[in-house]
């Protein structure tokens, strides 16, 4: 009897709330160390936020098995550590470990109002760049809480000399942007430089890969064509081709997106880490980045070209998302995209070797294994500070 309620009792352990479903940049992050700390046989408790399951079956069936078990598994944060990788809005305080560690970011020149004092109430605050140390120190967070846990990318899976996604008009060179659409991506930066640079009949064509999860009654068809027409003043005939993938890529299939570009763009206006830069890359296409926010810990002039930065300037007033209002973000150069998307296209040979230099810098310092390892062994050390008569019982086997 005595027997089975010991082993009745939860073990200490770490209670892990965090999206993994549904392909956002939060979720990518935590699947690779989910994945290695259930290999160290670490025990993990799941509460998935935001989505309860792949649904959309975009993650291998394994990975789906692995996830659901995580979920059906029990820990006792009391006896171990409490961990939320949510934005700071969403960070909850009804539970609490005997260790309480925060996982976030935020993407403009400060943190929204009220994200100091959540901050405030955990042990630790884990964010992925320098750009947030400095943002999130300069709002008010502790800075001795303050700790950068840098992102990762599988660069098994992203990885060079994968066959291409098909995409119908793709010209003999192909931009490729992947964002959210709104106006903190710098879409209305990317169209005008490429309406402008590259007439119709040139051999070149621009992917846009993008999402509407912060804004989904959105037709972004509609959206696409009233900004270059009414804004821009050009028919969508007078443009090179704009071919426009809207929804979601199965994470496999992702990589061979990649594939079928010859160059990355994105003029950001703010990004806490960056993680499309890091996918393209890892499968070595060429990057064009916006020169201000989190991706500059991994970007630089040997890897990328990077675009100057006219301002940093106060969110608009006509703001599509109103979590940014009162901030500051910066205004890339659409005359300087455009000669670095020119150049991309016409010095091939340049953009690949900063291309393949970068690929080494993903494999070297920033891939996913190895920061799912680095977090897993910040895991073990606080369980060990916590509880260290703890028993291991892996959650999951493999």
């Amino acid at each position: 009897m005595s027997q089975q309620r010991e082993n009745s009792v939860p073990p200490g352990g770490i209670l892990y709330r965090a999206p993994v479903y549904g392909a956002s940049g939060y979720a990518d992050e935590n699947l690779l160390a989910l994945l290695e700390l259930a290999r160290r046989g670490v025990p993990v408790q799941l509460l998935a936020e935001g989505h309860q399951s792949d649904t959309s079956k975009l993650l291998p069936a394994e990975m789906r098995r692995r996830l659901a078990a995580m979920q059906q598994a029990r820990v006792d944060p009391g006896r171990g550590i409490f961990y939320q990788c949510v934005p700071g809005n969403a960070f909850s305080t009804e539970i609490a470990g005997l260790r309480n560690i925060g996982r976030t970011t935020f993407e403009t020149d400060r943190i929204p109002d009220g994200w100091a004092e959540r901050c405030g109430e955990f042990d630790e605050i884990w964010v992925p760049s320098e750009f947030n140390r400095e943002t999130f120190s300069r709002a008010g967070v502790n800075e001795r809480k303050l700790r950068v846990m840098p992102e990762g990318i599988d660069t098994e899976l992203f990885r060079p000399g994968l066959a291409p996604l098909e995409i119908p008009e793709r010209r003999a060179f192909t931009f490729l942007s992947v964002f959210d659409w709104q106006q903190r991506k710098g879409y209305d930066v990317l169209l005008r430089a490429f309406a402008a640079e590259f007439r119709a009949d040139e051999d070149v064509a621009l992917v846009l890969k993008v999402t509407t999860i912060n804004q989904p009654w959105l037709d972004i068809e509609s959206t696409l064509a009233f900004f270059l027409e009414r804004e821009l003043g050009v028919a969508l005939e007078n443009v090179a081709p704009i071919i426009l993938l809207n929804g979601l890529i199965p994470r496999a299939d992702f990589p061979r997106l990649y594939a079928s570009a010859d160059a990355f763009v994105l003029p950001t206006r703010g990004e806490g880490w960056g993680r499309p830069y890091g996918e393209a890359l890892a499968c070595e296409r060429p990057v064009i980045a916006t020169r201000w926010g989190g991706q500059l810990d991994f970007l630089d002039d040997t890897n990328s070209h990077l675009i100057d930065v006219e301002d940093i300037l106060p969110t608009p007033p006509n703001l599509d998302l109103e979590i940014f209002a009162g901030h500051r973000w910066a205004e890339p150069s659409v005359e300087h995209l455009r000669q670095l998307m020119r150049r991309v296209s016409t010095r091939r040979e340049e953009a690949a070797a900063r291309a393949r230099k970068g690929r080494r810098d993903m494999v070297e310092k920033w891939d996913g294994r190895r920061i799912a390892a680095l977090f897993a062994e910040e895991f073990v050390r606080q369980l060990d500070a916590v509880s260290p008569a703890r028993t291991v019982h892996p959650v999951i086997a493999g």
